[in-house]
């Protein structure tokens, strides 16, 4: 069987990488900002410190908005204090500009950690 040369077919003979089928999949359904959240849900405590992830939790990521919610006004407070550095360190960990803005509410946080 002759050896087909790089070039030699068109882009849409080419196999697509899964990568690229992937991101393109996610793009189409609009699920960047799921993915996102959820990777950042589960390092919560690396991306903002114990102290501030045993206190609250990340809810919501919706057109570049992310709400937080935290365990009462006192947290709510100190975090409405740390809301521009607070983004900073999220787009820092998700490698791209998702946060444009932070949110945050007051109720119950839930740690998996400390629930059973």
């Amino acid at each position: 069987m002759p050896k087909r040369s790089r070039g030699s077919a068109s882009r849409e003979q080419d196999p697509a990488r899964i990568g690229d089928v992937i991101d393109d999949v996610v793009a189409q359904k609009g699920w960047g900002a799921h993915i996102a959240l959820g990777r950042l849900k589960a390092k919560w405590p690396e991306v903002v410190g114990a102290q501030v992830a045993a206190r609250s939790e990340p809810v919501k990521l919706e057109d570049g908005r992310l709400t937080i919610r935290v365990e009462g006004g006192a947290w709510a407070a100190e975090l409405a204090l740390l809301g521009s550095s607070l983004a900073t360190a999220v787009a820092q960990f998700l490698g791209h500009d998702l946060v444009k803005e932070v949110a945050i509410t007051a109720g119950s946080a839930r740690n998996p950690k400390q629930s059973s």
